[in-house]
């Protein structure tokens, strides 16, 4: 049952990056409503902290790669 509430947490865990990216999207986007002269900085700024998350999912993902579910 241990290795099966480890993937539940895993998949907690990429809901919860997935809802901040979002969010960190959606906040980019009304700021470039109010200020279009900073548009190129932040798409830039948004397209860092995606691949920064990507890759943080990606870290976490390899770890469970190997994962058996026994039930």
């Amino acid at each position: 049952m241990e290795k099966l509430e480890i993937v539940f947490k895993f998949m907690k865990n990429l809901v919860t990056g997935l809802v901040i990216e979002g969010l960190i999207a959606i906040l980019i986007g009304i700021l470039i409503f109010l200020f279009p002269d900073l548009l190129g900085m932040l798409v830039g700024i948004l397209l860092i902290i995606s691949g920064i998350i990507a890759f943080i999912f990606a870290a976490k993902l390899s770890k469970y790669t190997k994962l058996k579910i026994e039930i």
